[in-house]
């Protein structure tokens, strides 16, 4: 076991301070190079560390770790990057209050709170700032909003989806395709991108659309489990289509995204790109230029 992240541009000597996507790329090409750990990842060790201060650090987590034979003043542990936090997410207002009508986002949901790496420590906060925002402001809304008559032909193609007499293919294995699609993800769109590994994972996905088919299987009752995962992976889809074309059009690399065949920051791409649906399509824009990078 040796200190590595020096052949990345990060100095261990003195302190340990590595920014995620840093850490992220260190270790996968760690890995890619037959260096890394037994199960794929690299060690983390806090034996330099006394236990006070690793209970001043991380409190009660200490005896967590404890009570599984697991002492960090004693061992190292295997640790490895995951996707565990989405850094785009919903156009809002200062309200919470989106493009749609009545619809208040929250938390992780929300679009602009981070750039191209999270702020360390922003995922409670999120939750709990803008859950408050979003709530009070989603009360004040409905206390002051009177009831509308459905505008039936806006929601005529959904109902037609949900009720419709015409079902789909009833062997399709929901579960294996969800699995499928998390790895068509990981390998494609995962930690270090390429224009080949994107569009194999889009390729991917159109397969995986047409195994699932255009109409759900026909249930017993609303809560027919199968029919409700199709309805599940029909959203997946569109999400993971939203990431991976954005992906495929920003060539260059920044922050969490790492396109290993556009490895550096390019000018061109200081702005945000904007996800469109229409129709179960994704279309993608560009917005105008950062503000702040305007600025400098």
């Amino acid at each position: 076991m040796r200190e590595f992240t020096t052949r990345y541009g990060s100095d261990e000597r003195d302190k340990y301070v590595l920014n995620r996507d840093l850490a992220t790329y260190a270790i996968m090409k760690e890995v890619e190079a037959g260096r890394g750990s037994p199960h794929g990842g690299a060690y983390l060790s806090f034996r330099h560390c006394s236990e006070h201060e690793l209970r001043e650090a991380f409190g009660p987590v200490i005896d967590r770790l404890a009570a599984n034979n697991i002492d960090l003043t004693k061992m190292a542990v295997e640790v490895a990057p995951i996707a565990h936090y989405h850094m785009g997410g919903v156009v809002a207002d200062a309200r919470m209050h989106t493009l749609v009508p009545g619809l208040f986002v929250a938390g992780e949901a929300v679009g602009g709170a981070n750039g191209a790496n999270r702020l360390s420590g922003n995922a409670i906060t999120e939750a709990l700032v803008f859950g408050r925002s979003a709530g009070r402001n989603a009360a004040a809304r409905a206390n002051s909003t009177h009831l509308h008559s459905h505008q039936l032909d806006a929601v005529r193609p959904t109902l037609a989806l949900i009720n419709g007499e015409s079902s789909g293919r009833g062997d399709v294995n929901s579960a294996k395709i969800v699995r499928d699609l998390q790895s068509a993800m990981w390998d494609g769109v995962g930690p270090l991108r390429t224009k080949a590994k994107l569009l194999q994972a889009l390729a991917k996905l159109d397969d995986m659309e047409r195994q699932i088919g255009e109409l759900p299987p026909h249930g017993c009752n609303a809560f027919d489990l199968q029919r409700l995962e199709w309805f599940d992976l029909r959203n997946m889809f569109v999400v993971a289509r939203a990431v991976a074309q954005a992906a495929l059009r920003r060539t260059e690399s920044r922050g969490a995204h790492q396109r290993e065949d556009f490895p550096a920051l390019s000018p061109e791409w200081n702005l945000n790109q904007l996800v469109h649906l229409h129709s179960n399509e994704v279309t993608i824009t560009n917005s105008r230029p950062i503000a702040s990078e305007v600025a400098q």
